[in-house]
């Protein structure tokens, strides 16, 4: 049996969204994966795991992944794709990166509210809060500190 590395220095994910392809240079993959509230799900070279239930009625397998309910700010029209749909957990989720080559590495993360509103009604009350981990064997001066508390306003 004949057996081939691929060496893997990225990754692109679209969280809860179909495969996009941003200006036909940037590949994200697809995360639509529906099983319910909690549990595990891997592809190719990540994979992520989901926990909670939420406490406010019967949620099916299909309502772990939301829609945009608002209007996008300062989101351009390449990137508009990438924040119509998102992954919801009650607890914890969380992605990983499986089997990347040992090097340097920029992680961009892309947030965006698209459920709660600016308006003054219910939908305008939420905030979210955000724990960010990156595993890394050492961080240089300037860099995000891992494990810091992101809260968006």
């Amino acid at each position: 049996m004949l057996s081939f590395a691929i060496e893997i220095y990225s990754l692109h994910i679209n969280c809860g969204g179909k495969e996009v392809s941003i200006n036909n240079t940037i590949k994200y993959k697809v995360d639509t994966e529906r099983k319910g509230a909690s549990q595990y799900h891997s592809d190719d070279n990540w994979a992520f795991s989901s926990t909670g239930n939420f406490l406010d009625g019967n949620r099916g397998p299909n309502d772990y992944i939301i829609s945009n309910t608002s209007t996008l700010h300062n989101i351009s029209a390449f990137d508009t794709e990438l924040y119509k749909t998102a992954r919801i957990a009650a607890i914890s989720l969380t992605y990983y990166g499986l089997c990347l080559m040992n090097g340097n590495y920029s992680v961009r993360l892309h947030f965006a509210e698209i459920v709660f509103t600016q308006d003054n009604s219910f939908t305008s009350l939420g905030k979210r809060v955000y724990d960010v981990y990156v595993q890394i064997a050492f961080l240089k001066c300037g860099d995000l500190p891992v494990g810091r508390r992101y809260q968006l306003a």
